[in-house]
């Protein structure tokens, strides 16, 4: 009675496990199955296993080798543990298989005995961890800026390749986990660096802009972000820090600036006007000569329209040169009496004589205006043409005047020629004289239409 309740008793035990558990004989026919082990067989199977069966018959396909080779060594005495997917055609689970010896009290082989643990969460789970972890760090270790995570004692817990590589490449060290970072920091920007750190890790994602000299003494712009890292708690733990390389970009910008600089220097240091506007012809820049000749601050001529500095009767025609202008921009030379009305802040219209021409920066178009005042100039080359005329009629005048009397005296000589009694040479004389007067009244008349 005592045996068959112990029998009972490790029945019960053996059937209450959540594991599957089969013992089997050395000739491989099953001498316990529990009660976990029969529905996971059946549910690959389709049938029960049974006392008697042979388990060869419920091990699946891609499981045989691994199964007589762990029965063999659980036969020899040793114990096998490994992990394992088990698939059938509709049926993919993970188990965790220990093969074990098993002796009676005088330590012969009673045959070998087989746990299943399912695993199938837990190992999916792993593996989607490692999934994610592979390609985080296929993702970080391809991106092209410099990073690295910080616990908060300033240890570093991850990097990218990149990272690796710049602080090598430019300081000369090499990193590993558990590093404290602060002793890759350049010496100037330590405090930069606090500051940041501490932003941070107080929840704020911060970034900032700094210069450095590497080993080789290459300047170096960098472009820092730092952010705060959280747990699943929403409990920060640590600091992203992202490094940008931005040196290529940083000196195109700083060339473009120095350019800019010198542009502007052009236009200030001109000894004329220039007012540069865009596409609206609204004003973007003017120089201080435009101020000085026009009366203008520069701050009240910026974005207002050109035609500010155009008379309101000329407006409506000028907007039409505008379109016209806008549309097929080219360059028009100063010189070529290209004369359009200004007028001052004050009213004052004055003429000038405008040379312009259109340029593009980052695909939009701007007209650079050269302006000269030759308002002075035109009055004295009207005062000019005024004299001209006055002089014109004055010549004419004193011409047709001075040919009336060389005109009677030249009748007169001809007279006194036909007279017998006259004296040759005096006559002589008087026509010569009157001749000459009548060639310097010709050549005031045709200088005279030479000049007009």
């Amino acid at each position: 009675m005592k045996t068959n309740l112990s029998i009972d008793i490790l029945s019960a035990t053996i059937n209450s496990v959540a594991e599957n558990f089969v013992l089997i004989a050395p000739d491989h026919k099953v001498l316990i199955c529990n009660t976990t082990m029969v529905k996971t067989l059946e549910m690959f199977f389709g049938k029960k296993i049974q006392i008697g069966d042979d388990y060869r018959d419920f091990v699946v396909e891609p499981l045989k080798d691994i199964y007589f080779s762990a029965f063999e060594n659980a036969i020899q005495g040793e114990s096998t543990s490994i992990q394992k997917e088990t698939s059938s055609s509709e049926i993919h689970l993970w188990f965790e298989y220990k093969a074990n010896p098993v002796y009676d009290d005088a330590q012969n082989l009673i045959g070998v005995a087989i746990y299943a643990k399912n695993i199938d969460e837990q190992k999916k789970a792993e593996l989607a961890i490692e999934y994610l972890k592979t390609t985080y760090e296929s993702l970080i270790n391809n991106i092209s800026d410099s990073i690295c995570l910080l616990d908060k004692d300033f240890k570093l817990i991850q990097f990218n390749t990149h990272f690796k590589k710049s602080i090598f490449l430019n300081m000369g060290k090499e990193i590993n986990i558990g590093d404290d970072f602060r002793q890759y920091l350049f010496p100037k920007e330590t405090e930069a660096f606090y500051t940041q750190f501490n932003s941070a890790i107080a929840g704020t994602t911060v970034e900032d802009e700094i210069c450095v000299h590497n080993i080789h003494g290459d300047t170096i712009w960098i472009l820092s972000k730092m952010y705060p890292v959280y747990d699943k708690n929403q409990v920060i733990i640590g600091v992203c820090l992202v490094a940008i390389n931005i040196s290529a970009k940083k000196k195109m910008e700083l060339s473009i600036l120095e350019n800019e600089q010198r542009f502007r220097k052009i236009i200030e240091t001109a000894p004329v006007p220039i007012v540069i506007v865009d596409k609206k012809m609204k004003i973007q820049l003017v120089n201080p000569e435009t101020e000085k000749i026009f009366n203008y601050e520069s701050k009240e001529l910026l974005d207002q329209d050109i035609n500010i500095l155009i008379p309101k009767r000329f407006h409506a025609n000028h907007v039409q040169y505008q379109q016209q202008y806008i549309q097929a921009p080219k360059m028009y030379r100063m010189g070529i009496g290209r004369f359009t009305p200004a007028v001052t802040k004050d009213g004052i219209e004055k003429i000038v004589e405008v040379s312009l021409n259109s340029f593009k920066v980052n695909d939009e178009t701007f007209i650079l205006a050269i302006i000269q005042d030759v308002t002075k100039r035109i009055e004295h080359e009207n005062q000019l043409e005024n004299q001209v005329e006055t002089l014109e009629k004055i010549a004419w005048q004193q011409s047709h005047e001075m040919r009336k009397p060389v005109a009677n005296i030249l009748g007169l000589v001809q007279l006194i020629e036909y007279d017998q009694t006259y004296n040759p040479l005096l006559i002589n004389q008087l026509h010569q004289t009157t001749k000459e007067l009548d060639d310097v009244i010709h050549k005031i008349v045709n200088l005279t239409h030479v000049n007009r």
